[in-house]
């Protein structure tokens, strides 16, 4: 029995309770009276058809999970007593009839075998009377904060013959990022909130452009890709799906917050962004004590673990190598950025140590870049000569997802596809500057982040204010050295850690 807010109310149930013969025990005492109870031959008599929080077992329910309480099969475990369930039926005006159940072996059983095979009774009993169930109480209620599962005492049970695809979907939105380096960066957490639940079914809202990404990644479900420009268009294309449980947002932005909430998903989980506080119920809190520079893979971790996911294992799982790729003579060269020229290395340094590389070893240098790096890709283009082919402006995310996974390694700045690479487990060797390594390096084992350290880096500017000293500080050898020590490595996939020279 649970004590009522209201003293009187309680005292005067606890009397018209008593008056009818029935010993009533206040759950905040414990339960080794109720254990001694029913060890002397009491009967004890437990509302099990109820929500049971943070406490329950996650187990099916009409199809869905639900969280159960294990407190009959706890005490049926511990006092060895008859296990049963009763219900009652209306049988007119004011006349009930109750019928049990006959009790069953409960030998050799476990706490969460009997509390699955409690809910199959219950459902059983709902189904011959319906109008008698209390249908105002909820018994599938979404937990705030851990709507994922995987942190719960005692977890969720799948009773046998019961597999995920048989259970209705929990629906979670992921709001993606609309940057490609980004996109990979939020794979780990992604995956973290898959797993957090059996029942996950998860979709992405992302621009379309980058949905090759996520079709890398066997976790998501289902791929939305953003309508252009329109909020409402967005809006329209969430309501034209099953109703969602749960949006997370992986952007900042005021727009993203919009769009699950003009849709009307009740649960919208995100930080607290630009001006939108009052669009997200479920905000994921910063780190209070100033520390070490964060991966921002790590950032989009701690939203999946806000909402219970577990994250101990954050890599990127994806890998597309083909087996015999040491052989190969594909190398790729992403000199471009597209967040600014503060981002990029030298094109005529790129050019120099590509062909200082060929000089120790004949290779065929793919470029890749956007239009916008065309300029940067020709001047580069010209200085290799047929050494090289100019995939600049010519690729979809696709096909440089395709060309990519056949290249022994990529040199490149800091960019989308330095990220892309690392998700294909293609090696990156990758020149930094007014950027962070700790906060976007490539995520993953094998590659090489080539950085030196002066008073004005990291600045994050878009272009440098100043003589690029940062990137000019980058030497040709150094980078030819990097490209060298991992060409020469026999499985390049295998090869271990990431450095940061």
């Amino acid at each position: 029995y649970q004590k009522l807010g209201n003293r009187f109310i309680d005292a005067h149930v606890r009397r018209a309770r008593r008056r009818t013969g029935l010993t009533l025990f206040d759950r905040a005492e414990g339960f080794q009276a109720v254990i001694q109870f029913l060890r002397a031959g009491g009967g004890v008599g437990i509302l099990g058809d109820q929500h049971a929080g943070d406490h329950g077992i996650w187990t099916p329910f009409f199809g869905r999970l639900a969280s159960t309480s294990s407190l009959p099969a706890l005490l049926t475990k511990r006092t060895s007593a008859v296990f049963l369930a009763a219900a009652v039926y209306t049988d007119g005006i004011g006349r009930w009839r109750m019928v049990f159940t006959e009790h069953f072996d409960t030998a050799g059983a476990s706490v969460e075998e009997l509390t699955a095979k409690m809910n199959e009774i219950i459902e059983r009993q709902i189904r011959h009377a319906p109008e008698d169930w209390f249908w105002v109480h909820n018994r599938w209620k979404t937990p705030i904060p851990n709507f994922l599962l995987t942190r719960y005492k005692r977890g969720v049970y799948l009773p046998p013959g019961c597999s995920p695809q048989d259970l209705q979907p929990f629906r979670i939105l992921v709001r993606a990022s609309n940057w490609l380096g980004d996109s990979v960066m939020s794979i780990p957490a992604v995956r973290a909130i898959k797993n957090g639940r059996p029942d996950a079914q998860l979709s992405i809202m992302a621009p379309a452009n980058l949905a090759p990404i996520w079709k890398l990644v066997s976790e998501v479900d289902e791929i939305l890709p953003l309508p252009n420009k329109s909020l409402f268009a967005t809006m329209r294309l969430i309501r034209s799906r099953a109703p969602f449980d749960v949006a997370i947002l992986f952007p900042n932005s005021l727009r993203s917050a919009l769009e699950v909430w003009l849709s009307g998903i009740r649960q919208r989980i995100g930080y607290h962004g630009h001006r939108r506080s009052w669009l997200v119920n479920q905000i994921v809190r910063e780190p209070r004590a100033p520390g070490p520079p964060e991966h921002h893979a790590r950032r989009y971790l701690r939203i999946a673990e806000d909402c219970g996911a577990e994250t101990t294992n954050g890599e990127l799982p994806v890998s597309h190598r083909t087996s015999n790729i040491e052989h190969q003579t594909l190398v790729g060269l992403c000199p471009g950025a597209e967040y600014g020229p503060a981002k990029r290395w030298l094109p005529e340094r790129f050019a120099e140590a590509a062909a200082a590389v060929n000089a120790q070893t004949p290779l065929h240098w793919i470029l890749f870049g956007t239009k916008n790096d065309l300029p940067v890709t020709e001047q580069i283009a010209r200085a290799l000569g047929e050494s090289c082919t100019n995939r600049a402006g010519q690729t979809t995310v696709e096909q440089l997802i395709a060309e990519l996974g056949q290249c022994r390694l990529l040199l490149t700045n800091d960019t989308g596809a330095m990220h892309v690479a690392a998700l294909l487990g293609v090696p990156v060797v990758a020149v930094f500057g007014s950027t962070e390594p700790r906060l976007t390096g490539p995520l993953g084992d094998g590659h090489i982040v080539l950085r030196h350290q002066v008073e004005c880096s990291p600045c994050f500017l878009r272009e440098c204010p100043i003589d690029f000293r940062c990137m000019k500080a980058v030497g040709v050898q150094e980078v030819v050295a990097a490209v060298m020590s991992i060409l020469r490595v026999s499985d390049p996939i295998n090869t271990k850690d990431t450095k940061i020279i």
